[in-house]
């Protein structure tokens, strides 16, 4: 999950280092930190949002399915000029005129409505923990809320009323580092969480830490293991997880066997992500790698070979490696979030030809310099010169910083927002909101000190709530003071007018004080 340079760092500085080289790398490797490095490191604390020069190019997007799909489940196809007057629509709905056959508002005029009230502004800091928040989500009814930290607790509260009160503190197993992910069963009774080490944990919510269930990975060298990313199969009797050394981990629950997945025939790269294209088909899965390649696996088929697992299709489009998957569950439609600083929308019925992946390897920036757990973004990651060869990804949103850690990017909600947004985590300590049919930022939401590493938003309702390596908890809501305030686009800032540093200081020798 990291890069290849390693460089001798605090543990309070570093995050999920690369297990397969940290011997060699600590030990072999000594690296002293000079002016240069230091330079490199400035960019670690700066809370500036990217400047983004070009404008998204939306002219594929517009072609595509989901394009219009959206539009037609947010409601922009009944108010084609995005104009709305409430007044009228209640008078139109009192006389049975809102939506045919219906005397109330469709449910895509309802998504509508929804839509003008997205989150803009942390509403309150909902708990305040003493370490590092790693891993914030909702079960599916959003009626439980669980949140994982580097203090080694899984915290579950009540989201049902919107009071998140404290249900449940377990104390997790095994945390060497931290508690890396979790995920919720299907049915919400239990949750699996993953930390440095080399097995599964499952409890369920109400239980305490005796009941602690863990199934340990067979069939793999003895080395230490990480997993990054772990989900849920949609019917409940299996877990795959993403993790080091190349591999992908599925585990059966019932006969507490594991399998591997080998994506790669050299152990060098990690996988960050991973998911279930469709929250009904328990067969076909994604991995997020960290040499930027999305696969994709079927279960049925792909445990074939020890060497290299058969994938269904492959994915060129990012310079660098994938932090984290998620899919629209339409069984076609996905986004990938990546640490070359954009976030990617695949339609799985157009793979990559891989033939051109010599050619964009060499199309490949000079990595060898560049961590992105404590250096600066390289400036061609927020404008580059062109797409990389192969790139048949359909959308690319950019203007967040992924930087420190593996951070997470989601679709909003089907029912609530018909999937008409894209928010991620940043760097910058904001929530940022992707309008996906612009390719805009929507809402910048600031109110956290530090890089936000997870964040849900409700499925029932318009609240985000996110966790930050600030130790904070933070909900986030509408509020009307915020609705009518300029949002600052990463795509036209006031930074590329600024003058160059000398002549800002000759400047200011010369101006008078009043």
């Amino acid at each position: 999950m990291g890069n290849q340079l390693a460089i001798q760092m605090n543990s309070d500085e570093d995050d999920e280092l690369d297990s397969s080289d940290n011997e060699l790398d600590f030990n072999v490797i000594n690296f002293t930190v000079n002016a240069m490095d230091m330079e490199l490191r400035t960019d670690y604390c700066s809370n500036d949002m990217p400047v983004i020069r070009s404008k998204p190019d939306i002219v594929k997007f517009q072609k595509t399915d989901m394009y219009k799909e959206i539009r037609a489940s947010s409601g922009l196809v009944s108010n084609p000029d995005n104009r709305w007057n409430l007044v009228h629509a209640l008078q139109q709905r009192e006389n049975g005129m809102a939506s045919p056959h219906s005397a109330s508002f469709s449910n895509n005029q309802q998504r509508y409505i929804s839509n003008l009230y997205i989150p803009n502004k942390k509403a309150t800091r909902l708990m305040s923990l003493e370490s590092k928040i790693y891993v914030t989500k909702f079960n599916r009814t959003g009626s439980k809320l669980l949140t994982a930290c580097q203090d080694g607790f899984v915290r579950i509260y009540d989201g049902a009323k919107g009071t998140y009160h404290l249900l449940n503190r377990i104390r997790a197993r095994d945390v060497e580092w931290s508690i890396m992910d979790a995920d919720f069963s299907p049915n919400g009774e239990h949750f699996a969480y993953s930390t440095w080490s080399r097995s599964f944990f499952i409890m369920p919510v109400n239980g305490g830490e005796d009941d602690c269930q863990w199934i340990d990975v067979n069939g793999l060298p003895n080395h230490r293991l990480a997993i990054f990313s772990l989900r849920y199969s949609p019917t409940g009797d299996k877990i795959i997880g993403g993790s080091n050394n190349a591999t992908v981990i599925v585990t059966d629950i019932r006969t507490r066997t594991t399998q591997i997945l080998r994506t790669h025939r050299m152990p060098g790269n990690d996988v960050n992500s991973v998911c279930f294209l469709h929250d009904k088909d328990p067969n076909v899965i994604i991995a997020g790698c960290d040499d930027g390649l999305l696969k994709v696996y079927d279960l049925r088929t792909s445990f074939r070979s020890r060497d290299l697992s058969k994938s269904v299709a492959s994915f060129i489009g990012h310079y660098d490696g994938i932090t984290y998957i998620d899919s629209r569950n339409d069984g076609f439609h996905v986004l990938s979030n990546s640490k070359d600083q954009s976030i990617k929308i695949w339609d799985m019925r157009q793979p990559s030809n891989l033939r051109n992946r010599n050619r964009a390897r060499q199309q490949h920036l000079d990595l060898t310099m560049w961590d992105y757990r404590w250096n600066r973004v390289p400036r061609e990651f927020y404008n580059p010169h062109k797409a990389l060869d192969g790139d048949t990804s359909i959308m690319t949103y950019r203007g967040h910083r992924v930087t420190k850690t593996l951070l997470r990017a989601k679709f909003s909600p089907m029912e609530q927002t018909g999937q008409r947004y894209i928010y991620t985590g940043c760097a910058t300590g904001r929530i940022i909101i992707y309008d996906v049919l612009t390719g805009k930022i929507k809402e910048a939401i600031e109110g956290h000190r530090t890089v936000i590493r997870d964040l849900d938003w409700h499925p029932e309702r318009s609240e985000i709530v996110s966790g930050s390596w600030d130790s904070h908890v933070h909900l986030n809501n509408f509020s009307r003071s915020n609705a009518n305030r300029p949002v600052k686009r990463s795509h036209s800032s006031d930074q590329d007018k600024r003058p160059l540093r000398r002549s800002r200081r000759l400047a200011n020798r010369n101006v008078t004080p009043d």
